[in-house]
């Protein structure tokens, strides 16, 4: 297990603001050496802590989409159930996020769709779709008050 200091933190906070940068550009930033930052950081890869790189699209840019945030609930509350549901949304492009959450819902979804129709279509074909779905709340999003910006470390 991997002991997460003050300098891991900063090496963190750093590489989700801006994973590109060079081993020499993040080594000043926080005040380490070239060496033993990358020392680092490989050892924050290994431990997984740093799972991958990633670019972030701009979606608005890229084309039209509608964005909608589902209440899912299951008709069975099984660990079956829970599985199957899981391994559904892995496979659909649109489900771009998806939590098992506590309360009145079992789960929940961010949809990016193309427009309405899509989102339409697609709630459909979840609901009818042996998913084992009783209940599918929609709430589309007007605007985006917060990004992500990484988690808080």
């Amino acid at each position: 297990m991997i002991k997460i200091d003050a300098i891991n933190h900063k090496i963190l906070r750093a590489l989700q603001a801006n994973a590109k940068l060079t081993n020499l550009a993040l080594s000043k930033l926080i005040g380490l050496s070239p060496s033993p930052c990358l020392d680092r950081v490989k050892k924050l890869e290994r431990e997984k802590v740093i799972k991958r790189y990633r670019a972030v699209i701009n979606i608005e840019k890229l084309c039209p989409h509608v964005r909608v945030f589902a209440e899912i609930t299951l008709e069975g509350k099984g660990a079956d159930d829970y599985t199957k549901f899981a391994d559904a949304i892995r496979d659909i492009p649109e489900v771009v996020a998806g939590y098992r959450i506590s309360g009145p819902y079992d789960y929940m979804l961010c949809l990016v769709c193309r427009d309405v129709q899509h989102y339409h279509s697609l709630s459909e074909e979840m609901i009818y779709g042996n998913l084992g779905i009783t209940k599918f709340i929609g709430h589309v999003a007007l605007a985006q008050t917060k990004a992500f910006k990484g988690f808080p470390v």
